[in-house]
């Protein structure tokens, strides 16, 4: 009876050693089958910060291709990011994460851009924001961005990749702050409303500071200020000069343009040209002399 529990628990054993000597498994044509699992050591560059032994990422392959769910990891061996492969392409739903081990941004990747809901986070959990993009990746649909005590900053619809319709922002007690009117995401400065706040409490910094910040021009371009007190360097605004022209108007995150226009004008006071932002880059300069 002794022999017989010995053997099974040989038997048990050597069963536990052939799954874990099935990972990592490159079979008779060289290629790589099954799950692997990648330490900062067996990486080709090292990762600075990871100790050698520490996991770098992890998932299955299929004939030496990606395939199905892969985790990358911080040093701190938590997720980093989660994304689903197809044949090697990153394909399928994705999700990232900050260090502290809340989520950052998910949705859905394909081709190399985002497609269907997006969802992006504050570090501390709460939504910073929640797009909707169309199968070729432009913003499309009802689009949304939040304070971070989770009431609603911005809402309003974009049309490939443009605002249209009726843009509102609204202050962090929730009060309507103004109603913008675009077309093909040009706006429509005449019909633009702007609202106090109706019930102000326990106003934040961002709201009640009446200091002057200054935002970085291009060069050559006019400088131009804003009053931290009803522009907090984020959301839909127009930004002017010192003469009282509209200098920048668009998209701002962080007192930069991301997405919109930059005018620049002459010692005459005239036009001379026009820069268009996407994404924080400039993708079209219009000359108009």
């Amino acid at each position: 009876m002794g022999k017989m529990k010995k053997g099974i628990i040989t038997l048990a054993l050597v069963g536990c050693a052939a799954v874990l000597s099935a990972q990592n498994v490159i079979d008779q044509n060289k290629l790589k089958q099954g799950h692997w699992v990648f330490l900062n050591k067996d990486k080709a560059k090292k990762l600075p910060g990871y100790g050698d032994d520490q996991k770098v990422e992890e998932g299955d392959y299929v004939d030496n291709l990606k395939n199905g769910k892969w985790l990358h990891y911080f040093n701190n061996d938590k997720v980093k990011e989660q994304l689903t492969f197809q044949k090697n392409l990153p394909n399928g739903p994705a999700v990232f994460y900050y260090p502290n081990g809340n989520k950052k941004e998910e949705g859905t990747w394909k081709s190399g851009q985002w497609i269907g809901a997006y969802k992006f986070y504050y570090e501390n959990g709460q939504p910073a924001s929640e797009w909707n993009y169309n199968n070729q990746g432009s913003r499309t649909g009802e689009q949304k961005y939040y304070y971070e005590n989770g009431k609603i900053r911005i809402s309003g619809e974009w049309v490939n990749g443009k605002e249209n319709g009726t843009i509102k922002e609204y202050y962090e007690n929730g009060d309507l702050k103004s109603e913008k009117t675009y077309a093909n995401g040009e706006m429509n400065a005449k019909a633009t409303k702007e609202y106090d706040r109706k019930n102000p409490i326990n106003n934040t910094a961002s709201e009640t500071k009446l200091e002057t910040k200054e935002v970085p021009a291009d060069q050559n371009a006019a400088k131009e200020k804003f009053k931290v007190g009803n522009f907090d360097g984020n959301g839909l605004y127009q930004l002017k000069d010192r003469e009282g022209r509209v200098a920048r108007e668009g998209m701002f995150e962080n007192g930069a343009l991301i997405d919109g226009k930059v005018f620049q004008y002459g010692t005459n006071g005239k036009l001379i040209k026009t820069m268009f932002y996407k994404g924080g880059k400039v993708v079209q300069v219009e000359n108009q002399e």
